[in-house]
């Protein structure tokens, strides 16, 4: 079984959460639009989205 891959979020910053705490919520403007996104990218990190990200 292949090891999944890291996500750019895990390769860049070691987490995603540490991602949303050092780059997203310190510009953060409207916070309503900018929760939602955040959300869905956190989504991507656990259901293997970013496998797709890498070429084969």
């Amino acid at each position: 079984m292949e090891k999944p891959k890291p996500s750019p979020f895990m390769i860049l910053f070691g987490s995603f959460d540490a991602w949303v705490e050092r780059e997203v919520l310190p510009g953060m403007l409207d916070r309503r639009d900018m929760v939602a996104v955040v959300a869905a990218l956190g989504r991507w990190q656990p259901d293997g989205t970013w496998r797709g990200a890498y070429i084969r």
